[in-house]
């Protein structure tokens, strides 16, 4: 049997390797990072063979989600067939058995109220005075802040958790870890706080519910989960899949909005890599394997997105003389934001399954290195 040397003796630049293979921060002194290591070890409960991970993509206006569990294990087909810029890293074949995007922003009940009586064909009462529309405009904003208030998504996130997303049965639940800052802004956006606030209190009710479960309060379909959670950094996720990339940081243009210089581009061009990862898996139909009817047809509603984006870039080969750069930059942006809403369910994805192999990852780690379950030893 080969022994490994203790982890201490190891360089700086491999026990920050591991710690990145394991999905734990890399920074500190090798003391630190072994710590790491060993608090990870201890803590590592081995997954059974019938896990199913629940991965979460937080947004308000895209909220995505899947439901992933893992298949044989197997290699990859070929490291070739992934982009240059991401190693065969990812061993861990999965099936994919849900795949949902949400717009949380838009009303339960989607038909419109009726038109008053007392409004013009214009659209406005000719007897409003200029105090009554003013006062209106608040109203307006007093309902935009109700809608995103505790309450309302405290509400928001209980019926997420049991319509949504506790029926499928998930072993783990895995939520992306939001920010108050992004790319060291002194600023905190408002849309920024909402869905902060959301995934706080989508963490509040998973705990509630699970405690209610362990002291058997009840056990009804919501009472009877009894799962883990887990946050998992995006940052993390996106540095694994592309270690000499974009760093992964969800920019401030609230949910959906695309810059694209400076650092926005070099994000823009990570969620294009991102999606081109998992589309060549998806076509592949070996390392991603859809399970069910739905999973199926959002598969294959994906591919049809990541063609038309294809197609968007490239303007559709009609650059004839009275074609105008207004065009292209109106081709280009439709391409971008296609982008954007298909990042978020490929981020739900590659979320679960770097988190598997992360797994799978920690697992390998502990046997080779057993020291780190030995109180005494580094």
């Amino acid at each position: 049997t080969m022994t490994n040397p203790p982890l201490i003796k190891q360089s700086a630049a491999s026990l920050r390797a591991l710690c990145a293979s394991c999905g734990l921060k890399k920074s500190g002194t090798k003391a630190t990072l072994v710590q790491r290591l060993r608090r990870a070890a201890r803590r590592l409960q081995p997954l059974p063979p019938t896990v199913r991970i629940l991965s979460i993509d937080l947004g308000l206006r895209n909220f995505a989600f899947c439901l992933l569990s893992p298949a044989a294990q197997q290699p990859p087909a070929s490291p070739s067939q992934q982009p240059a810029s991401s190693p065969a890293i990812i061993t861990s074949p999965v099936h994919l058995h849900a795949w949902h995007r949400l717009d949380l922003t838009l009303p339960s009940t989607p038909t419109p109220p009726p038109p008053k009586a007392d409004q013009t064909k214009g659209g406005q009462n000719p007897n409003l005075t200029r105090e009554d529309h003013e006062e209106g405009r608040k109203e307006e904003d007093d309902d935009s802040e109700e809608e995103f208030s505790p309450a309302a998504l405290a509400a928001l996130a209980l019926r997420l958790a049991t319509t949504h997303l506790l029926p499928l049965r998930p072993s783990h639940v895995l939520i992306e870890r939001q920010r108050f800052r992004t790319a060291g802004g002194a600023a905190i956006f408002e849309w920024t706080l909402r869905v902060n606030t959301l995934e706080a209190m989508l963490h509040a009710v998973l705990a509630a519910l699970r405690r209610g479960r362990r002291s058997g309060a009840d056990d009804d379909d919501v009472g009877g989960w009894d799962g883990e959670v887990s946050s998992v950094p995006p940052k993390r996720v996106g540095g694994f899949l592309f270690p000499s990339g974009a760093d992964g940081e969800r920019l401030p243009a609230g949910d959906g909005v695309i810059r694209g210089k400076g650092k926005n581009a070099a994000y823009l061009a990570l969620k294009r890599e991102k999606v081109d990862l998992l589309t060549g898996w998806l076509r592949d139909g070996e390392m991603v394997v859809p399970k069910t009817a739905q999973a199926r047809e959002m598969a294959g509603l994906f591919l049809e997105g990541w063609e038309a984006r294809e197609r968007k870039k490239a303007g559709g080969g009609e650059k004839h003389k009275g074609y105008r750069k207004g065009t292209v930059r109106a081709e280009k942006k439709a391409a971008d934001e296609l982008v954007t809403k298909m990042d978020d369910l490929s981020d739900a994805v590659l979320q679960g399954m770097v988190w598997l192999q992360w797994q799978r990852n920690l697992e390998s780690l502990v046997k080779q290195q057993p020291e780190l379950l030995d109180e005494h030893r580094g």
